[in-house]
């Protein structure tokens, strides 16, 4: 019986984590490692050890980031943990498609969902447009996970200066936090050589 609701409980997990379709062979195992990557994939393995609890990859596209947060993502539900993948202008979709819905698909149950997820992977933060509302709602589930001391995974494409200030703030400021920035040439054209 414990097996079953083991089981029951990992696949709800899954689903609820959201990742995308096609992106099975993310993993830690599927990751080509490079020397100038290295410390993106060493502070990957250290948020799902707990040696991290907040982690910023920042840098060009297609340099690796999403696949690692997606490999963190994948160890931590293996483990028989809950975590959450958004793409971020997704989720400010679905939290404003929650305003005409209740129970688990309403905005408050959405939004309190990820601010209190045990992980949460925001992929791709500063692709959305900026404005007031959706600063408001991004800094406030960042600030929550910060003041609740609950693990955080964020890529990005921009350099640390040009993030929202609250939320640059909050990434250098953090003891148990890393900002990692990748440099390099594009990841799948260096596994084409």
């Amino acid at each position: 019986m414990k097996a079953q609701d083991d089981q029951v409980r990992r696949e709800r997990y899954i689903r609820l984590c959201a990742l995308p379709r096609g992106t099975e062979d993310m993993t830690f195992k599927g990751f080509k490692e490079y020397p100038d990557i290295k410390e993106a994939l060493t502070a990957a393995h250290n948020i799902t050890t707990g040696k991290v609890k907040w982690l910023a990859l920042l840098g060009g596209v297609d340099l690796g980031k999403t696949h690692l947060a997606i490999a963190i993502c994948r160890e931590w539900l293996s483990r028989g943990l809950p975590a959450r993948y958004a793409y971020v202008p997704i989720l400010l979709d679905e939290l404003r498609r929650g305003f005409g819905n209740t129970g688990e698909l309403s905005y408050d149950s959405q939004f309190k969902f990820f601010c209190t997820v045990e992980l949460l992977v925001l992929d791709d933060l500063g692709t959305e447009s900026a404005t007031p509302w959706v600063q408001e709602k991004l800094d406030t589930i960042v600030d929550y996970r910060l003041v609740h001391n609950l693990p955080l995974v964020i890529t990005s494409n921009l350099a640390i200066h040009e993030l929202p200030i609250r939320i640059a703030s909050r990434l250098q400021r953090f003891e148990e936090g890393r900002v990692v920035v990748l440099e390099g040439q594009e990841y799948r054209l260096r596994s084409k050589k």
